[in-house]
């Protein structure tokens, strides 16, 4: 891989880190579907929310793939037609998803994109890493890269929602593919194109594999996503396509261990950080999604997607916060378990916080505590795993590695768990109104109340709020469980430690 200088010599510093800085937030946060519109978006086609679920979804696996791709195209292309490439096709992309009224073709539309962005990525990313740390130390660039990036897409959940608010949905896209056309006017001006001394075709390329690979998660997609819409394994549609994800997965294992040159080297597994640190993104995923706390304030609160917008933007400061004490935890060289102690310790606080907050008379700053300290455990965590998984992987390899990483973190574990919880909330309030419904009905009190609707409507609301409470205790009691698993093996691998020392003296 051949690393190079990003601009030409003649741009001073004091315009290479501005546009640094533009291109690595407009590329980290252009994403097709906004979390901040989508509302507006679904209810102006007329629409399931799950197929923008499903397209944010697509993007992560875009970008899962696109890394592990990313290494070949490196090897292709320079690094100007790499950025400029991944720039027009964002540019493409967000006019498709502004333009379309097709949520198949949104879908397509993220997962493309997800896929063509790292390219212009990974070419920003390897010049921040090389502006924080001379030697390419990852523990100096990833609190910088995750605090841009988790705030950047809380802000921009903000300022889409609030456009779409006051103007209309597609006017976010305005904004954005603005913001696209400048860092393309950048990459025109600024960066140097470095012509490769050798170019390696992209023929040998496991093409097959790619497409395996990337047809297992889109099934899985499908499945998790319309789990409630499609009333769960009960759905023929559902239970095919968790067997044709298994069947593409298999096919793509099977390609792997048996093609001269693997689309992903799944000998990678045998390391055992990179096996571990996938598993705690796994788990992460259970404590990520906001189901639980979107459905109180909807429905509950009644609060309008603006406030639920500010409530992100509570999160901020919390990012900042984590990003800033992971730098100095690793400048100091200190352990990473205690550290995602604090960081998992933080997010069953957060969920404690939730549970007691379940009432009607809980209001927008109520939030900013349980927010501040979401977004400080997010950030804690996506810095720490994300180091714990790669360390000491030779950049070649960490770029894959870092590729199953988003898929794992972004997809399988948030994506997954969320789908998850959208059934069981839907599932469960159903179960505990007919359990109030039937306790009512047989008490003194139901011949005495009146105005049907009216206690319809309370039993709905307190069957969503004992549901909420119900999974969120379950997810503090898995954290809890998590904590104990992250100290005794800590203590088991100090004590291990201190023993070969005593052994070697």
């Amino acid at each position: 891989m051949e690393l190079k200088d990003l601009f030409y010599s003649w741009v001073p510093p004091y315009l290479r880190l501005p546009s640094l800085f533009i291109l690595v937030f407009v590329i980290l946060t252009a994403n097709g579907v906004f979390l901040g519109n989508t509302i507006d978006m679904y209810s102006s086609i007329g629409v399931y929310s799950e197929s923008y679920t499903q397209a944010i979804n697509a993007l992560y696996i875009g970008m899962g793939l696109g890394l592990i791709f990313a290494g070949r195209m490196k090897a292709r292309f320079s690094n100007k037609e790499l950025l400029m490439g991944g720039l027009l096709m964002m540019l493409l992309l967000n006019a498709v998803c502004a333009l379309t009224s097709s949520p198949n073709l949104t879908v397509a539309a993220c997962l493309l994109l997800g896929f063509s962005k790292i390219s212009a990525l990974l070419e920003v990313y390897i010049v921040w890493n090389f502006i924080w740390s001379k030697t390419g130390d990852r523990s100096r660039l990833y609190p910088f890269v995750y605090g841009v990036a988790l705030a950047g897409l809380y802000l921009i959940t903000w300022a889409t929602t609030k456009l779409a608010y006051d103007y209309n949905w597609r006017i976010a896209y305005i904004l954005v593919l603005i913001l696209i056309l400048i860092c393309i006017l950048l990459t025109v001006i600024l960066v140097e194109n470095h012509p490769l001394k050798k170019k390696i075709p992209l023929y040998q390329v496991d093409w097959m594999g790619l497409l395996k690979l990337a047809a297992a998660f889109m099934f899985f997609d499908y499945a998790v996503v319309y789990l409630k819409v499609e009333n769960g394994l009960e759905s023929k549609k559902i239970q095919g396509a968790l067997l044709m994800s298994i069947i593409f997965l298999l096919l793509f294992i099977r390609r792997e261990l048996m093609v001269q040159r693997p689309f992903f080297d799944v000998n990678i597994f045998k390391i055992k950080n990179f096996r571990r640190g996938l598993l705690y993104f796994l788990v992460l995923g259970v404590f990520i999604p906001s189901t639980f706390q979107s459905s109180f304030t909807a429905t509950i609160l009644q609060f309008e997607a603006i406030r639920n917008a500010q409530i992100n933007l509570y999160m901020i400061p919390g990012v900042v916060t984590g990003s800033l004490l992971c730098f100095f935890w690793y400048a100091k060289k200190l352990d990473t378990e205690p550290l995602l102690f604090i960081g998992f310790s933080a997010f069953v606080a957060h969920h404690i916080i939730l549970y007691n907050s379940f009432a009607i008379d809980f209001n927008l700053y109520d939030f900013i505590l349980p927010a501040i300290i979401k977004g400080f455990a997010m950030a804690v965590l996506y810095i720490a795993i994300g180091l714990y998984t790669t360390n000491n992987l030779p950049i070649s390899i960490s770029i894959s590695a870092a590729g199953m990483m988003i898929l794992i973190r972004s997809f399988l574990g948030s994506g997954t768990f969320g789908g998850l919880y959208n059934f069981l909330l839907y599932s469960e309030r159903i179960k505990h109104f007919s359990y109030l419904a039937g306790q009512l009905e047989a008490s003194d009190q139901w011949q005495k109340l009146q105005g049907g609707s009216s206690i319809y409507k309370n039993l709905q609301l307190e069957a969503i709020l004992t549901a909420s409470k119900e999974l969120t205790g379950w997810i503090i009691i898995t954290g809890i469980l998590l904590l104990c698993f992250i100290a005794l093996t800590y203590c088991y691998s100090l004590g291990r430690l201190k023993f070969n020392k005593i052994n070697l003296n």
